[in-house]
């Protein structure tokens, strides 16, 4: 933005998308660990039973599946933290954003509306806008009200 205040990035596609993985990640190391805890279960059931092992390598193999599936939940955990982190970012950018444009002191209520944020926003002067649409261009620069339908600027 020429002779403008630069703008944080505000990118909300990627917390939720990241979340997804998180999601299909837990299901799939449930599975895995299910699966090997069936397995031993099994195994163990079937040796004293019978009193022999079928196969000396099955509890290494269980053993392996297990961890893999650990891998899974740590890998879905250190996502959910780069999710969370990204998504306290973008908001805290938000915020700041519409400071630097429109001396907003305080967003509340703010939920998405397709590309629209709708939000309470507190002036500086201390007025409200309660339930006011905001769009943010790619560099993060926020528009609103007469700023939406200008020539050149938002939709």
């Amino acid at each position: 933005m020429p002779g403008g205040a630069p703008y944080g990035a505000v990118d909300f596609q990627s917390p939720v998308t990241t979340l997804w993985v998180v999601g299909v990640l837990v299901v799939i190391a449930a599975g895995v660990i299910g699966h090997a805890a069936w397995r031993r279960h099994r195994h163990l059931r079937f040796t004293g039973r019978t009193g022999r092992n079928r196969d000396p390598q099955l509890l290494r193999d269980i053993r392996r599946e297990r961890w893999t599936g650990y891998a899974c939940l740590g890998l879905a955990v250190v996502l959910a933290g780069f999710s969370a982190v990204g998504a306290w970012q973008t908001h805290q950018n938000v915020r700041a954003n519409l400071a630097a444009k429109y001396g907003v002191t305080a967003v509340e209520d703010a939920r998405w509306n397709g590309a629209f944020l709708v939000a309470d926003l507190t002036l500086a002067d201390g007025s409200v806008q309660e339930g006011a649409e905001v769009y943010f261009e790619r560099d993060g620069e926020p528009l609103m009200g007469d700023d939406l339908f200008t020539p050149g600027g938002g939709v």
